[in-house]
């Protein structure tokens, strides 16, 4: 039996027919909410008061939390290391010398409490975005650097969410009409409040942070999104910690079938339950008689703690370290349980997020090393050339990945060297230190050499750096030419030869 649909249920159905639309918009029984919330700007959706709320519950993680903990240890140390250092690319190699000189100087005491070097710096810089969302850089007219974390960022008074679209303050940014930054608001945090606010105009202060879409002002706490996750690790771990301890001991209680005498034995002073027949504990090897109407019943743990607990833990590591580009085998450190080409495969892929975050801090540590430029030319300190049409051009060297095969490493970076598709910079940056650097040791090294060979009467200099049996590449063509030539012979008498 068919029924026949009504001219409304029509309607529907040939409109579904004509415009399906997308699915992802779509809502059902399950997902009723699809569709429900508004597109407003991050700072509306991060107000200043909930951003305050994040960022002191992540704070107090930093602080309790091993994860936590852990995610900031890999930033500084994987992302920054030894410093990312600057290595000038002008056409004059004097001009790069002197520059390099002048960062190197500075760079070991270039913020104003004198607390940090630019290593240093660079590692507040990668690991501030994830508590604080985002960390200022306040350039000084002595030429230093100030460090602001985005807890010193905002305004005096919080505006109404309303008034976002035309107020030109964005939580403590103001922008033009066009959404430039023209002044910033920074403050100092009192008892928890920030006070003593000054605008600081934008060309004095730089601000750091990851963005999520094009119309941004402030960063957001790279780990809001795992805020959730790591309560819930943290509940479910607190959980079968106590179901474990349960399972470690024996506990027992005594059901009383009379409640009037429970209620009176309650009533008792502590200290004479036990007398007065209350049984409060065992011990081993005692035998205790009950009351009449007593009975003693053992609290099990029904199976706890849960086997499968680890697995579920170790899933929503996984997503942790897949919201902030670091896999689970380095955040708690178990790479060893898995396959050679499995490792190299989780490194090649921490590697990628790494190498993102550092062309990132690279984009913004080029705006400081164009400041100091500027400075030093404006003191007098640095002149530059007048064939160096171009001063800023500089090449940024990161530290770089080992691999977990050593000897394929060395191996690898001996070709790449010879096919120059990599410099001796690029090796030199996996040990925290510039080829310039390098080889300057090694020269000393050599002229010492040297000293030392003429001073125990060695004839050979390098014996002392090669105390094996050394090897010599020549091509075989040239070997055949050389045995076809005619030998000159020593024409030349003893004595000569002595």
């Amino acid at each position: 039996m068919t029924t026949k649909q009504g001219f409304w249920a029509r309607l529907k159905s040939a409109g579904q027919l004509l415009f399906s639309g997308y699915d992802a918009i779509s809502n059902s029984r399950f997902r009723k909410t699809r569709g429900f919330q508004t597109i407003r700007p991050e700072e509306e959706e991060l107000n200043p008061y909930d951003r305050d709320k994040l960022v002191a519950e992540l704070l107090h993680m930093k602080r309790n939390n091993p994860i936590i903990k852990s995610i900031a240890r890999l930033k500084k140390t994987d992302v920054v290391g030894a410093g990312i250092l600057p290595q000038p690319d002008t056409n004059n190699i004097d001009f790069n010398q002197q520059l390099i000189d002048l960062w190197g100087e500075w760079s070991d005491d270039p913020e104003v409490t004198g607390q940090f070097n630019m290593a240093q710096v660079q590692q507040e810089l990668a690991s501030t975005p994830l508590i604080f969302g985002d960390c200022g850089v306040l350039l000084t007219k002595e030429g230093q650097l100030q460090l602001i974390d985005g807890s010193r960022i905002g305004d005096p008074q919080a505006a109404s969410l309303g008034t976002y679209a035309t107020n030109p303050d964005k939580n403590g940014v103001i922008v033009n009409a066009v959404g430039r930054p023209t002044a910033y608001r920074i403050g100092s945090r009192v008892n928890g409040q920030l006070r003593d606010i000054q605008t600081v105009p934008a060309s004095d202060f730089l601000l750091y942070f990851m963005r999520m879409r094009p119309e941004q002002w402030r960063g957001i706490p790279r780990l809001a999104p795992c805020v959730d996750a790591i309560q819930d690790i943290q509940e479910y771990e607190q959980i079968e910690m106590v179901a474990a301890k349960v399972s470690a001991s024996l506990s027992a209680v005594v059901k009383r079938s009379n409640a009037v005498q429970f209620e009176i034995a309650d009533r008792q002073d502590p200290g004479e339950q036990d007398a007065m027949g209350r049984l409060e504990q065992f011990e081993p090897g005692s035998v205790y008689y009950l009351e009449p109407g007593e009975d003693v019943t053992t609290i099990a743990s029904n199976g706890r703690p849960n086997v499968n607990a680890i697995e579920w833990l170790t899933f929503r590591l996984r997503q942790i370290g897949a919201a902030i580009g670091i896999p689970y085998e380095f955040l708690m450190q178990d790479i060893g349980k898995s396959s050679f080409s499995a490792a190299q495969g989780v490194v090649l892929q921490y590697q990628s997020a790494i190498e993102d975050e550092q062309r990132s801090l690279i984009q913004f540590c080029d705006k400081i090393y164009r400041w100091k430029l500027n400075g030093w030319v404006a003191a007098g300190t640095l002149k530059i050339p007048n064939d160096v049409p171009v001063p800023y051009r500089v090449r940024w060297q990161p530290p770089r990945f080992r691999w977990i095969n050593r000897a394929s490493q060395v191996d690898s970076d001996i070709r790449y060297l010879q096919l120059g598709a990599m410099s001796l910079d690029d090796v030199a940056s996996q040990f925290g230190d510039s080829a310039q650097n390098i080889m300057r040791q090694k020269a000393r090294n050599i002229v010492d050499a040297k000293e030392i060979a003429e001073q125990y009467d060695i004839d050979d200099y390098r014996e002392l750096f090669n105390q094996m049996e050394t090897f010599a590449n020549a091509n075989f063509v040239d070997l055949l030419n050389m045995a076809k030539q005619p030998q000159t012979p020593d024409t030349t008498n003893e004595e000569d030869r002595t």
